[in-house]
């Protein structure tokens, strides 16, 4: 029975440090292998923990070489972070105030009234914004209030949304609050009633949305819609993991010609679970490379002598597998993989990010993948959660951040997807007669139409939807409020390899 390493009882932490060097302390009790003569100021509050935000950086950050030589270790925490990024570069490392919703966030569990949500600039010659629900969750107070897919909203607690201030807005929907759902016709926005939503605290939502098998001109074509990577809810039961193994496990028995994979708004997750529904997918063998790490030097010069020059390939797997907390393998799961694709149609927005990109870069090698939508976001790196383990000293440290560590590769060495994928068929839903935004499943929606149709290589024919003579204008998502939720990370699992 293999056996992984896992440091502490949650496994979304990663430690190197003590694996560096036996007489080292790890890295998140205050110590590091980096030296620094810096010392902290008694009298600054904010001293020891920008101290151990930059030992961690230090050493785990893949950008460390770019760290300034001089820190303002009087900064507050989530600004001494900040000064230590590597700009423009790095758009995509965090740090929150409490690890604790870190944690919930990378598993899909949050505070919400239950509706995802896409902003648009409706004109160029104003700063309105406007909203429309993606789509609702189940047993939550926006399904109960009956919100659909497709409502459209201006106001939030009773605001007109602004350029100026719908940041500060959308917030609010972590709140109680008050939604002003509109009607348009034309060029004209009407609001019509307001939706007063409570909130439900540490909501898991679960991460697949849908799946059908649609049977078409003798082609048995499966669909899911699938909005994040996650293993589940946090509590190492890798419950989504089997129920996505339980739909390919339907797609084999009923013998699917063709996949659709719905990930338009999929921003990324867990880079194990991808690694599992790329395995579903592509029906390959643990034997061959999925995707290539790099690593800071610091890093990579560690793992080369500890594991050799491969450490860095991760392959494609052949069970689900369930831990426990000393990281013994109490349960696996065969995989429920395809065989006989040669073709994968992914589809994709500007919202599908990170574990969404690596699927997607990591498949390439080996079926044809086509894209359908718009170009992607653009994010070819991967995050760890640190956090400090030690209770004693949590009372006086509660961050938690997420910095990037790693690009990621696949098998052929690719990575120059900074700038996101660019669509084969490039298409909006917002796309199509008028701007009425059609039920996921429904074959006219257009964007699964829009696949459909170039499986069988008919062209679709749309009109573009106009706001004052252009595209809808993209402006943001319930992502803003959830920086998780536009994130890939990795495990302890990812890393440390069982010989």
């Amino acid at each position: 029975m293999k056996k992984v390493i896992i440091i502490s009882k949650t496994a979304l932490t990663l430690i190197f440090a003590i694996l560096l060097i036996a007489s080292v302390t790890s890295c998140r009790k205050g110590k590091s292998i980096i030296d620094d003569d810096d010392d902290d100021n008694p009298s600054n509050l904010n001293a020891t923990v920008n101290e151990w935000i930059l030992e961690n950086m230090q050493l785990y950050y893949l950008w460390n070489t770019h760290i300034p030589s001089q820190t303002d270790k009087t900064l507050s925490p989530d600004e001494y972070f900040e000064s230590l990024l590597y700009h423009p570069t790095d758009r995509f490392s965090w740090i929150q105030d409490n690890y604790v919703d870190l944690l919930n966030s990378l598993s899909g569990v949050n505070t919400e009234a239950g509706y995802d949500f896409s902003l648009l600039r409706m004109s160029q010659n104003n700063s309105d914004v406007i909203g429309y629900i993606t789509y609702i969750k189940s047993g939550t107070p926006a399904a109960a209030a009956g919100l659909r897919r497709g409502d459209y909203f201006q106001e939030i607690n009773g605001k007109q949304m602004t350029l100026d201030n719908y940041s500060s807005l959308i917030g609010e929907t972590s709140k109680p609050h008050k939604l002003g759902i509109s009607i348009i016709s034309g060029n004209t926005i009407t609001g019509i009633k307001d939706v007063s939503l409570d909130v439900i605290e540490n909501y898991p939502e679960n991460p697949i949305l849908l799946d059908t098998v649609y049977t078409i001109s003798g082609k048995n074509i499966g669909y899911f819609v699938y909005n994040f990577f996650a293993r589940d809810k946090g509590d190492g039961s890798v419950t989504y993991e089997k129920e996505l193994n339980d739909i390919f496990g339907k797609f084999k028995s009923q013998q699917i010609d063709e996949l659709i994979v719905d990930l338009r708004y999929n921003g990324g997750g867990a880079v194990i679970t991808t690694e599992a529904l790329a395995t579903m997918i592509s029906g390959r063998s643990k034997s061959e490379v999925f995707y290539v790490q790099e690593y800071n030097s610091i890093l990579h010069e560690y793992f080369v002598g500890e594991e050799g020059a491969n450490y860095n390939k991760s392959y494609f797997i052949d069970n689900i597998e369930k831990y426990n907390a000393r990281g013994d393998v109490i349960e696996t799961t065969p995989i429920n993989s395809l065989s006989g694709l040669s073709t994968v149609y992914f589809i994709v927005t500007g919202r599908s990010a990170s574990a969404s990109e690596l699927l997607i870069n990591g498949l390439k090698p080996y079926m044809d993948v086509v894209l359908i939508g718009e170009t992607t976001y653009g994010k070819n790196v991967a995050s760890i959660t640190i956090y400090e383990e030690d209770v004693a000293k949590q009372k006086d440290n509660k961050w938690g951040m997420q910095p990037i560590i790693v690009k990621m590769k696949n098998a052929q060495d690719f990575s120059d997807y900074g700038n996101g994928f660019t669509p084969d068929i490039d298409i909006s839903e917002l796309d199509g007669e008028g701007i009425v935004i059609k039920q996921f499943g429904d074959t006219s929606e257009i964007l699964l139409k829009t696949a459909i149709n170039k499986i069988f290589d008919v062209e679709t024919k749309t009109v573009t939807t106009k706001h004052l003579g252009s595209r809808a204008i993209f402006v943001g998502s319930a992502t803003d409020r959830t920086p998780a939720r536009r994130n890939q990370y990795i495990t302890l699992k990812d890393i440390v390899k069982n010989r």
